[in-house]
């Protein structure tokens, strides 16, 4: 028995609209195959992604494609990051960490992990709800 294939598939004709791709070369996004892989990866994934950006083209790319949206840049580095961040997660903003190290701070799990409660139209943190840090 024959299982029918294509020979020249790849995963984003069937995962990405082509109107969508060209928006994401619009707003930065480089045309490569490689590229546009990695954009339907960020894009339709469940988890947040960790982009390696040399060249800075993936902070171009998410800055334009996300300013719309409220986003809020931020560097583990500056004072009171936990409250921008927890702020914005419970606002629905898009939060972008830029110059993140090897190693995270362990009060970040709970975010990168999306450990969200939601008690009535309220999305609360999962670190917060008792009022205090964990």
């Amino acid at each position: 028995m024959r299982i029918p294939c294509t020979g020249d598939y790849t995963f984003c004709d069937f995962l990405a609209n082509p109107t969508n791709v060209r928006m994401w070369n619009i707003q930065g996004l480089p045309r490569d195959s490689f590229s546009t892989e990695n954009g339907v990866i960020v894009t339709r994934g469940r988890r947040t992604p960790l982009m390696i950006d040399p060249q800075c083209q993936a902070l171009k790319w998410v800055k334009n494609m996300e300013a719309q949206n409220g986003l809020k840049v931020m560097d583990l580095r500056q004072p009171h990051y936990l409250a921008i961040l927890e702020l914005c997660i419970t606002q629905g903003h898009p939060v972008l960490m830029k110059d993140v190290g090897e190693e995270l701070d362990h009060m970040l799990w709970p975010a990168l992990s999306r450990a969200t409660v939601r008690i009535g139209k309220i999305l609360k943190n999962f670190w917060r709800v008792s009022g205090k840090l964990w």
